[in-house]
């Protein structure tokens, strides 16, 4: 195990432990436009690295793109603060203040609403990104750790534990109403449960009915194939020929799986039916610092550095987009 996923680890007895004392005190691989922008350049030349602007919040962990405002979003998982940046603002600035008791963990946008997957508090919540209101609240119960989150061009909401063998599910119903209960797929046994937060982290859509997923202990990529006729309502497949060990969040880019592995991005080629792959690049760059977040915009890519227990800054950097 890497140095930086040790003080993962650690930092998640930690936050766990600081949780307790609170409560007891009080067919389709074109990638979605939330994934990739090609019109949002910035307009005097790339910046390299985005810095947060308070530090207290600690941790930027996910990372995500909302088209229609040309802006991005980092969420904190330390206390759940939710961030939001411009291309052209080197400055990326609080939208949502965080609190004790809260975590982001994943992050997605769904129409005008803000998705935060909630990590060891076993939440999602979803917020009005006009009124930066919570207008939902979903629960998973506890032991988990929701960690990746995606949502399909219809509005079905797919969210990975990396505690517990197992998907979450909401419907675009659930989330307009904000209310309901998440109904989970198990993964197991076609992929291997170890009792640690090293599970299935990173998750896309290829479609309304497939799924990858990637495994954080090995880096084993899966291709999930939803189909209520099947036993658990899914086939699971294994991605032959290419891993992305410590892989976490990703993004579909085409017909690449781009992964923040802790150490930079692996870029993954899939096949057309993604029951293969091959390994494009691993790319890694001086700013990259406990990497655990990606998104593309126009040629660049958005790399979020978590640095573990670390002092500030932390920022999000920007790199060339893999040839």
């Amino acid at each position: 195990m890497t140095g930086s996923s040790c003080s993962y680890r650690i930092l998640v007895v930690l936050t766990a432990a600081l949780a307790a004392a609170t409560s007891c005190s009080a067919p389709s691989t074109s990638p979605p436009s939330e994934t990739r922008a090609p019109s949002a350049s910035p307009s005097n030349g790339p910046i390299a690295v985005y810095t947060l602007e308070k530090p207290e919040h600690r941790t930027p962990v996910p990372i995500t793109w909302h088209a229609e405002s040309n802006t991005f979003f980092v969420g904190t998982f330390h206390d759940g603060s939710i961030y939001r940046g411009s291309v052209d603002d080197p400055t990326v600035r609080v939208f949502l203040e965080g609190q004790p008791g809260q975590a982001a963990s994943g992050l997605e946008v769904s129409g005008e609403r803000l998705l935060v997957a909630g990590g060891i508090y076993g939440d999602v919540r979803a917020y009005d990104l006009r009124t930066r209101q919570r207008v939902g609240t979903f629960s998973t119960g506890s032991g988990g750790f929701l960690h990746g989150l995606d949502v399909t061009a219809s509005g079905h909401v797919w969210i990975t534990d990396a505690a517990r063998p197992a998907l979450w599910h909401l419907t675009p119903e659930q989330v307009a109403a904000g209310e309901g209960v998440a109904t989970s797929v198990p993964l197991s046994p076609e992929i291997p449960y170890i009792g640690s937060p090293d599970n299935v982290e990173g998750i896309v859509a290829l479609s309304e009915t497939r799924l990858v997923v990637v495994r954080y202990a090995d880096g084993a990529l899966y291709r999930i194939d939803l189909d209520p006729q099947a036993p658990h309502g899914r086939t699971i497949t294994p991605i032959a020929d290419a891993t992305a060990p410590l892989g976490s969040r990703m993004i579909l880019d085409g017909s690449r799986l781009v992964v923040a592995d802790e150490n930079g991005l692996s870029v993954v080629e899939l096949d057309d039916d993604a029951d293969r792959g091959s390994l494009i690049t691993r790319l890694r760059d001086p700013s990259f610092h406990d990497t655990t977040g990606v998104i593309r915009i126009g040629d660049r890519y958005l790399v979020v550095n978590a640095a573990w227990n670390d002092p500030p800054p932390y920022t999000i950097s920007s790199v060339p987009v893999a040839a």
